[in-house]
């Protein structure tokens, strides 16, 4: 009896190590395939809306804001290839301080281009209007603070609080130890959700006031796509960047929990999904294109916000 308890012991630790292995592979693999549908659809995105930028010549302050964007994304497609790479071997061969920068980049960008959604969802519903000199100063400003500020100061600290293995890459979570850096997160997560939802609940106001009063023709007013614009982006801040900071809450209670590592795994495929953002590329140019067939619209890099 003894030898037959431990025979099914055996053979139950063995199913549940298999399961969390199969588990563990599909979730590298989901991250494997989220990458690069990322690095392929936002390289050719940048590449067919900086070829619109310079066919246009636009000096607009809508132009100004994509190009910020164009170079954003650009920065995180260039550390893409490293994440694939750490995932296709299942070994960092990059050293120390390259695993923290990408690692870095990813957070980088994710806020820095919800910083210039806000933006521009602002500027359009408070119907802002800037001469050029002043938004190339403020977005010149916001660059000069991330690079000589931001990025410095997050590269000092970040994954530096503990001795991590130079084989494995993007397993900070030990950082969650600390008290400020619980406290930290917290408030992006707090910050990141309440002003979506109150961008939201605003933009959707402000539409169903412009759709009744231009219903039925809507579609042949510019108010109504400059509005739709702005929806679009909050639109892709909630399917792109939403999950992983409502995950990320439920991460930081439960990480030491984690003996098998799942919800690593887990909070890096929601990381993963905040890549995605860089595909809104793609969508200006499908919407390009659908509004010079149509001849109804004004270009998504034309003149205003």
């Amino acid at each position: 009896v003894y030898k037959m308890l431990n025979s099914c012991i055996t053979q139950q630790n063995h199913s549940s190590n298999d399961t969390a292995l199969n588990s563990s592979e599909k979730l590298h693999t989901l991250l494997i395939v989220l990458y690069i549908i990322n690095l392929a659809g936002g390289t050719l995105g940048v590449i067919m809306m900086s070829r619109q930028l310079f066919q246009r010549r636009s000096q607009s302050v809508m132009t100004i804001m994509i190009i910020s964007l164009l170079v954003l994304h650009s920065f995180m497609l260039l550390s893409i290839p490293f994440r694939l790479s750490y995932y296709i071997l299942g070994e960092w061969k990059f050293g120390r301080f390259a695993c923290r920068l990408t690692s870095a980049i990813i957070y980088l960008h994710m806020y820095s281009t919800f910083a210039f959604y806000v933006a521009i969802i602002i500027a359009r519903l408070l119907r802002l209007e800037f001469r050029k000199c002043y938004t190339v100063a403020w977005v010149g400003a916001v660059w000069l603070l991330g690079a000589l500020v931001v990025t410095p100061v997050l590269l000092s600290y970040y994954g530096t609080s503990r001795t991590y293995r130079s084989s494995e890459c993007f397993q900070f979570h030990g950082e969650l130890q600390q008290a400020h850096m619980v406290i930290a997160n917290y408030c992006l997560v707090g910050i990141l959700v309440v002003v979506c939802a109150v961008l939201t609940g605003i933009q959707l106001t402000v539409i169903y006031r412009v759709a009744m009063k231009y219903w039925p023709d809507i579609n042949s007013h510019v108010e109504f796509r400059a509005q739709a614009k702005s929806l679009f982006f909050i639109l892709v801040t909630l399917v792109c960047f939403m999950p992983h900071h409502v995950f990320r809450v439920y991460y930081i209670q439960n990480y030491d929990l984690d003996k098998d590592h799942k919800l690593l795994l887990y909070n890096e495929v929601f990381l993963a999904l905040t890549t995605m953002c860089c595909l809104d590329m793609l969508c200006f140019i499908a919407g390009i294109v659908h509004c010079s067939q149509k001849s109804c619209c004004s270009s998504i890099t034309g003149s205003g916000v």
